[in-house]
């Protein structure tokens, strides 16, 4: 039998191990209560189950879509394509623009939801929040799949490794 340790790995030491993990680029967007768009990037998006149709986020409980995404509240996951440097960026905070400057980057539309969806993603899936739970710093959504938008599905992905923005072959 294996004897299960006591230590936790520190931050510092776990986010440099998750750096080794290659994730896929996506940018988060909803509107809040008032109307105002917001978006993020993230890499913590994954399928969760094809029946029903779900996938799973996570994002920081600090930022405002956090707040945002609440039971029933549209949103999409637009996964981008190895142009959308500029995007990832603007959304990942790694650019001075905030907020609603965001969308700039990009080409943006709405859906019948009003959703912002991404123009150019290789797909952006609308979702309505089902649950979510707070683990630690994080929010973690369940977001049921509504509509598949493939706006460019033969793009290569945009990913991030080692701390900077690729793609794959």
């Amino acid at each position: 039998m294996l004897a299960t340790s006591p230590r936790t790995a520190g931050a510092a030491t776990f986010k440099q191990g998750m750096r080794a993990l290659v994730g896929g680029v996506t940018v988060i967007a909803t509107q809040d209560a008032m109307g105002v768009y917001l978006g993020l990037t993230a890499t913590s998006v994954t399928s969760l189950s094809a029946e029903p149709p779900s996938l799973l986020v996570c994002v920081n409980r600090s930022s405002p879509m956090a707040e945002a995404l609440q039971a029933g509240v549209h949103f999409s996951a637009n996964v981008l394509s190895e142009n959308q440097i500029d995007v990832a960026q603007a959304f990942g905070g790694q650019r001075t623009v905030r907020g609603m400057g965001r969308f700039a980057y990009g080409s943006w539309f709405r859906s019948a939801h009003d959703v912002p969806l991404l123009g150019g993603a290789r797909v952006s899936f609308e979702c309505v929040a089902a649950e979510s739970m707070d683990w630690a710093t994080h929010r973690v959504v369940i977001g049921r799949v509504c509509d598949v938008h493939f706006t460019h599905p033969a793009a290569r992905p945009l990913v991030y490794h080692d701390g900077r923005y690729t793609t794959v072959e």
